[in-house]
């Protein structure tokens, strides 16, 4: 049986190797941490593409993903090497790529390191990718068995 626990921003932070920058970026962009708490076990579910606050359009995702591409980048590297993968493969297998074109390592490039996008939708996966996994370290962290 999985007891439920509601942590603060400062556990969150504390329990998960993602940038702490990014951890606090992204629970404003939910809306604080209210919104955050009750939208991260929906994100866990579903995916983050289900509509969220501050996730649903690219005026809002694309400007996040400019202020935040630094500690993305650094987790995206990270990751990637667990994955043992390069961090272009791991973003062009996003799910959000799977029923159109996947980006180019270019276009991968240019977003992550330049923070620019010519139409290939990278910055939105980029600030996607930040908001699924910082609801799937709050979720690992408050769903214990």
């Amino acid at each position: 049986m999985k007891t439920e626990t509601k942590p603060t921003l400062a556990n969150l932070v504390e329990q998960t190797n993602i940038p702490p920058s990014l951890v606090r970026a992204v629970v404003r962009q939910f809306g604080g941490w209210q919104s955050f708490c009750d939208s991260a076990p929906d994100v866990c579910r579903g995916g983050i593409d289900g509509g969220f606050n501050g996730f649903i359009y690219n005026a809002d995702t694309e400007p996040f993903a400019r202020r935040n591409r630094e500690s993305i980048q650094q987790m995206a590297q990270e990751q990637a090497q667990e994955f043992g993968t390069s961090v272009t493969e791991m973003i062009q297998g996003f799910g959000c790529f799977r029923h159109g074109t996947k980006p180019t390592d270019s276009e991968i490039g240019i977003a992550l390191y330049a923070g620019k996008d010519d139409g290939a939708g990278v910055l939105n996966a980029l600030a996607w990718y930040a908001g699924e996994e910082v609801c799937r370290e709050y979720c690992r962290i408050t769903e214990q068995d």
